[in-house]
């Protein structure tokens, strides 16, 4: 059959002749059987009738296991019916049997990186519309409440000088997060709203939203966020906050439009307020407008410049630009890192950024020293350890003693993300794969945007496939050498 016009496959009463030849010649050698299963395969596919391709192509690979042809037209058929791990695990077949090298030139990479990206929207939905809310690390909840002026919140006020229960509990509350107390504030702050405060009930509805925000209850957030900017009572640097926050919702639904519309609402609000400019810059930052995230970071700066967040972004962004459109920005870059690290010795995150543009240009030993300033500073964060560790597995190759520190760092906070994410990594190199998906499985219970749980869900399920098409096809795994590059195949983009 392998000698058949290219077009016979396709003409009508193709499959009937395919059957009949292989149950004419039932003693023909498999690998010709398999061409006949295929070629059926090709004419059910140009009928429309993919669970036929599936069927077919499944027959001609019981007789003939890495035939690729095979494998590639019933990973599209999968693809068609919806049935996106399928598709996944047959690509994953196709790119390690071929090799990854051949598979980028061919473009099957590109292709599983699309379906991988299909799956990993798909599960982000229906992960995010049935999570439960969760707390996450204090890590994240530091950061989040780091990026905005808490100064919109504070009071002068006592407990003793107030009446209202509420009221008062809204002062406890100030000082759980000036403590970095945050697992008692959300119980409490259910408890204050329902005591009918007089005084902040919007200081406490707009903490009530942010808190929701970071546990990804985008709905309860969103509702305490309209209450806030619809209640004329509402003094207008709430309803700034109401605005910014109520755009990270947004943006973290991947609605980016909205989220901006939010942003411009703040600014406009009062145009001498920096949280707006920090937030936007923020937002353009992820859809790579860099000059116009410069430019809102810049004003942020101008209005407030003891401010540290705006000023690592706008390190952040320069050193994009750098990378990606003016290399002569470099120098520059490296410039105002020194001059941000004289300037905010003690903000952890500072050191931290400096730690990964070195990474990036791969000065590894002075980005460790970096790190390890961070970690000095906030010894609490285990996301600096966590980079150490990956310093550990590019520098060295030193897969062992990254993996002592990302488990350190777990020990240490069960509820960074970011730590289980690295941690799965180790182990995939290490090819420990259940443990590697365990790790992913309880990261996704964590993530706060659709765009972390896509990232994370693509990951997961290309990780699994990985390791079932290594067992059923007796082929290697992924080494690091090829991880940069097998990557794209595995998981998708982070928004």
């Amino acid at each position: 059959s392998s000698g058949i016009n290219a077009e016979w496959p396709l003409r009508p009463g193709a499959i009937a002749c395919y059957l009949e030849a292989i149950d004419l010649y039932p003693e023909a050698n498999p690998v010709e059987k398999s061409h006949c299963y295929q070629n059926m395969a090709a004419a059910s596919e140009k009928l429309g009738k993919y669970e036929e391709v599936v069927k077919y192509c499944s027959l001609a690979l019981d007789l003939n296991q890495k035939y690729i042809k095979a494998i590639q037209r019933r990973a599209t058929a999968y693809e068609k019916l919806n049935k996106y791990e399928s598709s996944i695990k047959d690509w994953t077949a196709v790119c390690l049997i071929e090799g990854p090298e051949k598979s980028m030139k061919a473009g099957y990479m590109a292709t599983s990186d699309r379906v991988l990206k299909a799956y990993g929207d798909e599960q982000a939905k229906k992960l995010m519309l049935s999570r439960k809310p969760r707390l996450p690390s204090h890590t994240v909840i530091k950061s989040a409440l780091d990026n905005i002026h808490m100064r919109d919140f504070h009071s002068t006020a006592t407990p003793e000088s107030l009446d209202n229960t509420g009221d008062k509990l809204y002062i406890e509350i100030l000082a759980d997060l000036e403590k970095r107390d945050y697992d008692v504030v959300p119980s409490k702050l259910d408890k204050a709203l329902k005591e009918e405060p007089v005084k902040f009930l919007n200081q406490l509805r707009c903490l009530r939203g942010i808190f929701s925000w970071v546990m990804a209850d985008h709905k309860t957030a969103i509702q305490n966020f309209d209450a806030v900017i619809m209640d004329p009572k509402s003094y207008m640097r709430l309803k700034i906050q109401a605005h910014i926050h109520r755009g990270e919702v947004y943006q973290a639904k991947g609605d980016k439009l909205r989220a901006l519309a939010d942003y411009n609402t703040a600014v406009q609000t009062d145009e001498d307020h920096p949280d707006p400019y920090l937030h936007r810059a923020q937002c353009y930052l992820s859809i790579e407008d860099l000059a116009n995230a410069i430019k809102d970071l810049e004003k942020c700066i101008e209005l407030d410049d003891e401010f540290p967040a705006p000023w690592t972004q706008l390190v952040y962004g320069q050193y994009q630009m750098a990378r990606t459109m003016t290399p002569s920005l470099l120098d520059q870059v490296f410039k105002n890192l020194g001059k941000m690290v004289e300037r905010f010795a003690d903000v952890s995150d500072v050191f931290a950024l400096y730690g990964q543009v070195l990474q990036d240009q791969r000065q590894f030993s002075a980005a460790e020293e970096k790190f390890l300033e961070a970690q000095r500073l906030e010894p609490g964060n285990v996301t600096y350890k966590a980079h150490v560790a990956t310093l550990k597995m590019m520098a060295e190759n030193n897969f062992d003693s990254a993996l002592v520190l990302l488990n350190e760092a777990h020990e240490a906070d069960s509820k960074c993300d970011f730590v289980l994410e690295n941690l799965g990594m180790i182990y995939i190199q290490k090819q420990m794969y259940p443990e590697a998906l365990e790790c992913f499985k309880k990261a996704l219970e964590l993530v706060k945007t659709e765009a972390e749980a896509a990232h994370l869900s693509a990951l997961y399920v290309g990780i699994q496939c990985q390791w079932e098409v290594c067992d059923e096809y007796n082929v290697k795994p992924v080494s690091m050498a090829d991880l940069q590059d097998f990557s794209q195949m595995m998981t998708a983009p982070q928004g």
